[in-house]
């Protein structure tokens, strides 16, 4: 796949250890990565640049990870700021017992429980951005449309 091409994924987790799992791991499955350990920081650098997909730790401090994504998707009521973002958005969740539903209904888009494989991980968000891909034809890719406006 060409450098441009690479899915840019944005990993959101304040846990040192999920973050440099995910985010080691996942450049040797192909991906570039970008780690942030916070919410409100991920909600400014959506303001600069975008991604290709996302994953959120279900755990993440702050705000937490349901009022993120409702921020990211437009849809909080304790902010009336437009959508940031559309992209594929997966929410990593400690167990299966874990209650992920306010993160569905938040909107992102898959949820996996821990713990994690990172080639079945892999596979998961390839095809979460292979399917938003083939919805967005146009849509360049996030470090093409970085480069295009720099």
């Amino acid at each position: 796949m060409p450098a441009l091409q690479r899915p840019h994924l944005l990993i959101v987790s304040d846990d040192p250890d999920l973050s440099d799992f995910l985010g080691e791991g996942l450049v040797y499955a192909g991906f570039w990565t970008s780690v942030i350990a916070s919410a409100v920081q991920t909600l400014e650098v959506f303001r600069l640049r975008s991604f290709d997909l996302a994953i959120v730790d279900a755990e993440l401090g702050g705000i937490g990870a349901p009022e993120l994504v409702r921020r990211l998707r437009g849809r909080s009521d304790r902010s009336a700021a437009a959508a940031r973002t559309d992209i594929p958005i997966l929410a990593v969740v400690s167990g299966p017992t874990f209650d992920a539903a306010p993160l569905l209904h938040a909107g992102v888009n898959a949820v996996v429980s821990a713990p994690i494989e990172l080639p079945d991980l892999a596979q998961s968000l390839l095809g979460l951005v292979r399917d938003w891909r083939r919805e967005h034809p146009e849509r360049l890719w996030a470090d093409q449309a970085a480069q295009t406006t720099s």
